[in-house]
């Protein structure tokens, strides 16, 4: 076996390709999958790289969690931990992991991936999350040597926090381990270095698979209630603007306590003439469940039928 995996150092560049150090892959465990985490090293005294992370989940090829572990204690700056995923058929693959921060900063240099029956190792480094826009800082420990140049590589440090301390982003991440590992050339020659990890900002259990498509509600048939019904609301959070822009978003049109009205068939938003006197503004007709909007023809502003619904919802706060 050679000493060193191909992982991906140097983002985007034509050093993109790292001889990453097999002595850096933990051991196998007839529990599961095992996950080493390195973190980075600020200098020799300080301990402000260090920290933990609340929970690791291990997922298959079909994204079900097949495994998990809740550290219990720190990793000092500069140093390493092993987690064994607890999973109910030691040898599944784990392809697919995500970390949860918590409210103590930790900056990761790397993670590699040792699965049970010794297929599909891999290593992912803190230079995907700085190369992907995400906090990091210089991570100063040696992972491997440069495959072009043969100088030592040091992989930047990506920073995890739960809650955000001096603006550090990240909360949480997911990374398809498969795409930084036996697929490592698909991944860069299709530029999906960023695309195969889902970085978070809540620090919660992350849906979905790294690369998938984004889902999205537009252009979903709206079942029969939904397009006779208009909800009016002027609850502070609930915003027609942000209903009518969010990708997953599903139901009725709205008016919002924004001033807008969002028609849900075709994502379009109308001011409403209370809020914004403009050309082209909705009035809402209460008695008879309308919607009117302002046509200026001549200098001269009318008032025409624009909407009608079976039902107004009204959910006002006094």
């Amino acid at each position: 076996m050679s000493g060193f995996l191909d992982a991906i150092g140097h983002v985007g560049t034509i050093l993109g390709i790292i001889g990453f150090a097999q002595s850096n892959l933990p051991n196998t465990s007839p529990n599961g999958a095992v996950l080493r985490v390195k973190v980075g090293l600020e200098d020799n005294s300080s301990g402000n790289f260090g920290g933990r992370i609340s929970r690791i989940m291990g997922y298959d090829a079909n994204n079900a969690v097949i495994g998990e572990v809740r550290p219990n204690s720190d990793i000092s700056s500069g140093d390493f931990a092993d987690y064994t995923l607890q999973q109910d058929v030691g040898g599944v693959q784990t392809q697919y992991a995500s970390f949860i921060g918590t409210d103590g900063a930790i900056c990761i240099s790397w993670i590699t991936l040792k699965n049970r029956d010794g297929a599909a190792d891999a290593a992912w480094t803190g230079d995907v999350g700085q190369a992907c826009g995400h906090s990091w800082n210089f991570g100063n420990q040696v992972a491997g040597r440069n495959k072009e140049t043969g100088e030592p590589f040091k992989p930047y440090c990506t920073w995890l926090d739960a809650d955000h301390t001096n603006g550090i982003d990240t909360a949480a991440f997911k990374i398809d381990f498969f795409a930084y590992g036996e697929q490592l050339a698909n991944t860069l020659n299709n530029n999906a270095a960023c695309s195969k990890t889902i970085f978070s900002g809540n620090a919660g259990e992350i849906d979905g698979v790294p690369g998938m498509k984004k889902r999205s509600m537009r252009g979903v048939k709206r079942r029969d209630w939904m397009e006779k019904r208009l909800i009016v609301s002027n609850f502070p959070r609930d915003n027609a603007t942000e209903l009518c822009q969010h990708e997953m978003s599903y139901g009725p049109d709205a008016v919002g306590s924004d001033g807008y009205y969002c028609d849900m068939a075709t994502r379009e938003l109308h001011p409403l003439c209370d809020f914004y006197a403009v050309d082209g503004c909705v009035s809402i007709d209460v008695k008879n469940n309308k919607i009117t909007k302002r046509s200026s023809v001549a200098k001269r502003s009318a008032d025409i039928h624009f909407r009608s619904y079976e039902k107004l919802d009204m959910q006002m706060v006094d």
